[in-house]
């Protein structure tokens, strides 16, 4: 029974995606929270704002950028789609496809933004100096894991 117990121990002591997961459910619930009365998720905002800078083409490109499963980028896509603040295009060869924001989109992206810079202040608050940077940093870093 001690060796199983010493499993459990060392896998929720130790284990990266157990703390990685834990915190990504915790800041994403905070910023939909903030962003909950404009009628979007973090997930919503980011795709907004990823489609306005990027100019993607594709589905996958959205995806890429985002580290987002295909299957959630088509799934709020479309959610975006069907309230007017993004347009998709017919498709075209090799799946590529005009993706952009509509003017309702910038608009509720502009409404939304004020919300969106109030929780990353308060993000930005709870950390000591330079910890943040060095938090983006080891992100970037276990982004970057094959």
């Amino acid at each position: 029974m001690s060796a199983y117990i010493d499993i459990l121990d060392d896998v929720i002591d130790r284990c990266a995606a157990v703390r990685i997961l834990s915190a990504a459910r915790t800041i994403g619930r905070y910023y939909d929270d903030a962003l909950r009365a404009e009628n979007l998720t973090i997930t919503q905002f980011t795709l907004l704002t990823t489609i306005g800078k990027a100019k993607p083409s594709s589905i996958s490109e959205i995806g890429q950028y985002l580290s987002i499963e295909r299957t959630t980028v088509t799934r709020n896509l479309k959610l975006l789609e069907q309230a007017g603040l993004v347009y998709r295009g017919a498709e075209g060869s090799k799946r590529m496809r005009e993706i952009r924001l509509t003017d309702e989109g910038v608009a509720a992206l502009k409404k939304a933004y004020p919300r969106w810079q109030s929780a990353q202040a308060h993000i930005e608050a709870k950390f000591p100096e330079g910890k943040l940077d060095d938090l983006i940093e080891a992100l970037r870093l276990v982004r970057d894991i094959d």
